[in-house]
């Protein structure tokens, strides 16, 4: 199932690159796909997918399994992570932004997600009743900060187009 739920992250991610474009830059897209090249509009592209993902599975399954919620959240949480430190280190590295490059550090980022995932799920951790909450607390404010942050970004890099301003 996880190998499934990879492949389904990747197709989509890979379309919500061109759906903000495709939608005639709706504000209501916006919400799930980037608007531009900035790292955090690029997590948009492993976080839609993975969490509509996530819901399909809770449907068939996660209702019945233990640490579900905080699983999601904390794969979710370390692969967002992985995407952010990869790309920022192959810009480094590379001394620019190449998209390919960009794609392939998406692909590495949601194949982390998937085996932290699998790893946390098949061990059976047991963790306090709280951590439902806390699991469902986490996925709500990477929601909220996806939505509020698309329309009024920080002044950081993480939020710069890097495709624009290295132009």
């Amino acid at each position: 199932m996880k190998i499934y739920g990879m492949l389904f992250t990747v197709i989509i991610g890979i379309l919500l690159h061109f759906t903000y474009v495709w939608s005639d830059r709706s504000p209501f897209i916006a919400v799930v796909a980037p608007v531009d090249g900035s790292i955090f509009q690029q997590l948009k592209l492993l976080y839609t997918p993975y969490m509509l993902w996530a819901l399909i599975e809770y449907e068939h399954y996660g209702q019945f399994t233990k640490n579900f919620i905080p699983v999601k959240a904390v794969t979710l949480f370390a692969g967002m992570m992985v995407l952010i430190l990869l790309l920022y280190l192959s810009a480094k590295v590379l001394r620019r932004n190449v998209p390919w490059i960009d794609l392939t550090v998406f692909m590495l980022s949601t194949l982390a997600v998937f085996c932290t995932d699998y790893h946390l799920t098949e061990s059976g951790l047991s963790v306090m009743p709280a951590a439902t909450l806390s699991g469902s607390l986490l996925l709500f404010l990477i929601a909220m900060a996806m939505s509020v942050f698309t329309f009024y970004p920080p002044d950081h890099p993480l939020f710069n187009d890097r495709y624009r301003s290295s132009n």
